[in-house]
C-alpha cells in the first residue's frame, strides 16, 4: 500500500458517473490521493501543512481514470510476429506449439514486458487470461513478474489438460491454485481469478465438482472463459451450456468476444450478472465474426474492453476503442445506405466507447465500486494527458472525442496505479519511462530470451506448419470446417 498523499493539482477531470445511467463529466479540479484511495476531488485543495505530500501540477493536462483491459494474454508481450495468423492458426503454432518451448525465464521477462506495454498505454487493470500454466516454475515466474509490474491484475490462471486430456496436469495445476490463493490473500494489486475453458461434459463436471467449490473457498469471483460461436466452435459453448447446468445461478464469469450469440443467453448473461469482454481489433482481424460490444451494451449487460493478444495487434487502448467505434458506426451507417439515404446523426458518441473502456471494464468484473472512474473512495488509478502535443491541443471543448478520436501513448504523461506513479515521462530518457524497473535492462533480457528461443527450433516455421495440419485434422473429426485457402 502506497502511504504518501498525492495531490494533482488544477488538472480537467474526465470521467464517468458508477450511477445509472454512468453519464461522463468534465471539470477543473483538484485531486488529491491517501492511502491509494482518492479522498477528494474538489477545487483549491488545502494541505493544510500536511508534509509528505507529492504535488504534480496538471495544469495542462487531463486526468482520466486508468483503462481497465478485460482481456489480454499478458505472458505474450515479447512476442511480436503473430500478426498475419487466423484464430485457429495462432492457437497451433502458438499455444500448442511454442508454448512449449517457454522455460521461466523467458516467461518471466515476457509477461514483465507485457505488463509494461499495457501500463504504458494507460492500462492500469488487465483481466490477464493466463494461460500458459505449462509447469509450476513457469506459473511462478508469470505470478512474480506481474507483482514487479505494479499494475493492478485480475490473474485468470487457466486451468487446463494437454490433448487428449488425462495428462496428469490437474493435480498439480490446482495445487497451484489453491497456493496463489493463500499467497495473493488481501493483495491490494492482484486478485486471483480462474481462466475456464474446455470441452465436453468432463469439462463441465470439473467446473461444477473441482474448481467452482476451490474458488468458493478462496472467494475467488473473476471466471474468464473464450467463446466465438457460428462456425469456430471455439470455447466450452455460450451461455447457455453453462446456464442449463445450473453453473450460472451463483456465478458470474467474464465471456470473452462471445461472437454469435443466440438471443437467449443475452437475458442468461445478464440474469446472472455476468459480463462480456468485446476485443474489436482481433475478431475483425481473425475471422472470429461481428463484434458484440455496443449491441450487447445496448441489451442491459456488462460490457468491457479488451486488447486479447499484444502478440497479434498493437497493445494500446485507443486503438481498441477507435476500432470499436468504427466499427459500430460502420455497420449502423451501412444501414442507412442500404434505404438509400445518408445519416443525419453519428448515433454512437465518442463518450460512449471511452466509458466501455474504463466504467464498463470495470462493471464487466463487477468492480465497478473500486475502480473504472475518478470517484471519492475509489482506487487512484489514474492517466495523465498532456494537453499541449499536436495531437491534444484544442481538446478542450470536447475532452471525450480528443481522447478517443486524437489521443496515441506518446501523449501519455504519468499512469498511476493505487497512488503509485508507475509511468513518468518526465523522468530523464535514459532510465526509461517506468519507474520500478530500468528498460534498458529488460531490453537485453528480452534479446537473449528470444536467441534461447530461435535455438531450439531446426525449422521454425516447417514445425509450425506440421503441427496447424495436425490441428486441422483432429478439428475436422469434431466437425469444424476450415476453409482451403
Amino acid at each position: 500500500m502506497v502511504s504518501k498523499k498525492l495531490l494533482i493539482r488544477n488538472g480537467t477531470i474526465v470521467t464517468c458517473s458508477s450511477t445509472p445511467p454512468h453519464q461522463g463529466s468534465f471539470f477543473k479540479a483538484d485531486l488529491l490521493v491517501e492511502n491509494g484511495i482518492i479522498s477528494k476531488i474538489e477545487k483549491d485543495i488545502s494541505l493544510g501543512g500536511a508534509e509528505d505530500v507529492e504535488v504534480i501540477d496538471a495544469s495542462d493536462q487531463l486526468v482520466i481514470p486508468g483503462f481497465v483491459d478485460t482481456h489480454r494474454h499478458v505472458w505474450e508481450g515479447a512476442y511480436k510476429w503473430m500478426g498475419d495468423w487466423s484464430l485457429y492458426e495462432y492457437v497451433a503454432k502458438c499455444v500448442v506449439q511454442f508454448t512449449k518451448h517457454i522455460e521461466p525465464e523467458d516467461a518471466y521477462i515476457s509477461q514483465l514486458i507485457g505488463n509494461l506495454e499495457a501500463l504504458s498505454a494507460g492500462v492500469t487493470s488487465v483481466v490477464d487470461h493466463c494461460h500458459l500454466t505449462t509447469s509450476e516454475a513457469v506459473a511462478e515466474s508469470l505470478l512474480e513478474a506481474t507483482k514487479k509490474s505494479g499494475i493492478r491484475s485480475y490473474f485468470c490462471y487457466a486451468r487446463w489438460e494437454e490433448f487428449p486430456n488425462g495428462s496428469g496436469r490437474k493435480e498439480w495445476q490446482m495445487a497451484q491454485i489453491d497456493r496463489f490463493a493463500a499467497q495473493l490473500k488481501g493483495s491490494e494489486r492482484i486478485t486471483l481469478g480462474v481462466g475456464i475453458d474446455g470441452m465436453g461434459e468432463p469439462f463441465f463436471d470439473e467446473l461444477k465438482n473441482d474448481i467452482f467449490p476451490l474458488a468458493d473457498k478462496h472467494g475467488i469471483d473473476v471466471f474468464s472463459t473464450h467463446y466465438v460461436g457460428g462456425p469456430n466452435l471455439l470455447g466450452a459453448g455460450g451461455a447457455n451450456a453453462f446456464a442449463s447446468r445450473g453453473l450460472l445461478e451463483n456465478k458470474s464469469l467474464l465471456f470473452v468476444h462471445a461472437n454469435a450469440l443466440e438471443p437467449s443467453e443475452y437475458e442468461a448473461i445478464k440474469n446472472s450478472n455476468s459480463g462480456i469482454s468485446a476485443t474489436p481489433e482481433i475478431e475483425m482481424a481473425m475471422g472470429h465474426g461481428d463484434v458484440v460490444g455496443f449491441v450487447a451494451e445496448d441489451a442491459g449487460m456488462r460490457v468491457g474492453l479488451g486488447v486479447d493478444c499484444a502478440s497479434v495487434i498493437g497493445g494500446d487502448f485507443f486503438t481498441v476503442m477507435r476500432t470499436m467505434l468504427a466499427y459500430q458506426r460502420s455497420r449502423e451507417n451501412e444501414k442507412h445506405l442500404q434505404r438509400g439515404e445518408v445519416p443525419r446523426y453519428i448515433k454512437r458518441k465518442a463518450q460512449d466507447v471511452f466509458r466501455m473502456a474504463t466504467l464498463g471494464g470495470a462493471r464487466s468484473i463487477r468492480r465497478e465500486n473500486e475502480i473504472g472512474s475518478l470517484e471519492v473512495g475509489k482506487r487512484a488509478d489514474i492517466v495523465l494527458l498532456d494537453l499541449t502535443s499536436p495531437s491534444m491541443l484544442g481538446a478542450d471543448r470536447d475532452p471525450f472525442q480528443a481522447i478517443v478520436m486524437h489521443a496515441t501513448v506518446a501523449d501519455i504523461n504519468r499512469v498511476i496505479v493505487g497512488g503509485e506513479i508507475l509511468v513518468d515521462r518526465n523522468q530523464p530518457a535514459r532510465d526509461g519511462v517506468f519507474t520500478k524497473v530500468k528498460w534498458s535492462d529488460q531490453v537485453i533480457k528480452v534479446q537473449e530470451s528470444l536467441a534461447r528461443l530461435r535455438a531450439k527450433f531446426k525449422d521454425w516455421e516447417r514445425e509450425e506448419e506440421e503441427t496447424y495440419a495436425g490441428l486441422i485434422q483432429g478439428l475436422g473429426a469434431i466437425g469444424l470446417k476450415i476453409a482451403s485457402e
